[in-house]
This record gives structure tokens, C-alpha cells and sequence, in this order.
């Protein structure tokens, strides 16, 4: 297959991340989440500068919650997984935010990118291994654990 450097491909990636959930008797168990979030792959120049964008901090609560909405929209474009109750729930800016709040999507979010970047899909087996740096809508890319990097 050859390469176009035209080609700007909007392709899904799975995104995975440990959370808690509700057994039959109420009780919390250990549970993955498991969505696709449709990303737009760029240039190096692009995914630098999204990097550094996207690690700027904001002057309160609002501007930063906004600030990330902003910054994940950059590179996601839709999704698929994501239930609002019982019913699908829209590619919004309310969805998209309060995704961005839900515990661990943001960070693995980031993995999850920084590995399709790269042109890998180990995070289909779960995100887990090796993971940027904290920050807005996955943050800047840090670098890897030991353990992710020796299975590359």
C-alpha cells in the first residue's frame, strides 16, 4: 500500500479505563469502560502543537473545563459506546464535556491517542500500560512506563 501525503484519515480508537460499577447486591466491583472515540490522525507539527496547547494551564475551573472541550474536539470527532441513560448519546459539547469529568477517561484518553499516533493499537487490550503525562483532554504526551515500551 502506498502512502498519500494527502491522506487525512478519521479512523476509531478504542479507549479502555478501570472504573467501579454496581453488582446485583449493590456493592462496587472493578469494572472497564470500553468506547471508540473517532480521532482525525495529524501531522507531527499539528500533534506538537496540540501537545503544548492543550498543557496550558487555565485560570480557574471554567476557563480550563472549556479550554479542554476545545482542545479534545481538535482531535476527536465523534464516537461510539456512549449511552446517556438508555439512549445513544450525541457527539455534543454538554456529552463531550461531561465525558472529559468521567474519572479516568481524560488520561487514558491521552494514552489511547498517543498510541494511534505512534500507529499502534495495543490499547485495545486495555490502555493500562504506559501513559502521558496527566493534563487537559489526555495532555501533553509524557513518557512511557518501562513495561510499554519494551513490548513496542
Amino acid at each position: 500500500m502506498s502512502f498519500d501525503l494527502l491522506d487525512r484519515p478519521l479512523l476509531y480508537i478504542p479507549v479502555k479505563w478501570p472504573g467501579l460499577g454496581v453488582d446485583d447486591d449493590g456493592n462496587a466491583k472493578e469494572i472497564f469502560h470500553s468506547i471508540e472515540v473517532q480521532i482525525e490522525l495529524l501531522d507531527s507539527d499539528e500533534a506538537n502543537a496540540w501537545i503544548d496547547e492543550s498543557a496550558k494551564p487555565q485560570k480557574d475551573a471554567e476557563a480550563q473545563a472549556a479550554h479542554e472541550l476545545v482542545c479534545f474536539k481538535r482531535v476527536a470527532k465523534g464516537w461510539r459506546g456512549v449511552k446517556s441513560g438508555s439512549r445513544t448519546a450525541d457527539f455534543s459539547d454538554e456529552n463531550i464535556a461531561r465525558m472529559l469529568r468521567a474519572p479516568g477517561f481524560s488520561f487514558h484518553f491521552g494514552n489511547a491517542w498517543a498510541e494511534a499516533m505512534r500507529g499502534k493499537l495495543a490499547t485495545r487490550e486495555g490502555n493500562s500500560d504506559g501513559s502521558p503525562a496527566p493534563g487537559p483532554a489526555g495532555g501533553p504526551i509524557g513518557e512511557t512506563s518501562k513495561a510499554a515500551t519494551s513490548k513496542s
